[in-house]
């Protein structure tokens, strides 16, 4: 293979993996933008967004899991519950529909705690503590 066929196919290959990169990083787009693109905001207040949408809890839970699949899932019977890494999305039921809420992840734990605390935690900095002394487990 002479310099400049193998420099043709390094190229190629390079180019390949940049569009790659550039997918994985700007293309599949976050659970914010979904939720903008796909159901009606009702109010904002800062961070927080409310969105409604006629479709039942469930339908709409099953929608947004497939669409951005989340870190973790809380089903409980107050609602639908789904963590993103910086974000925690919570789907409940509004008359015949679905009120759809998104919240930072610190306003989220605040907001959902009795429903998501035991299961991931409070969100605050003692999430990470271990405890101290001896024994095993840590």
């Amino acid at each position: 293979m002479t310099f400049r066929t193998k420099m043709i196919v390094a190229c190629a290959i390079g180019g390949v993996g940049l569009i790659v990169l550039l997918f994985a990083i700007f293309g599949g787009g976050g659970i914010r933008s979904y939720l903008d693109d796909n159901f009606r905001r009702q109010s904002a207040s800062g961070d927080s967004i409310v969105y409604t949408s006629t479709a039942k809890p469930k339908a709409v839970y099953d929608q947004i899991r497939a669409a951005r699949p989340p870190a973790d899932t809380r089903l409980d019977p107050s609602g639908y519950f789904l963590r993103y890494s910086d974000d925690i999305v919570a789907v409940t039921a509004s008359g015949t529909g679905s009120r759809i809420y998104v919240d930072d992840e610190r306003r989220g734990y605040a907001h959902w705690l009795p429903y998501v605390g035991g299961v991931w935690g409070s969100g605050g900095p003692g999430d990470n503590f271990r405890g101290g002394g001896p024994g095993g487990g840590k």
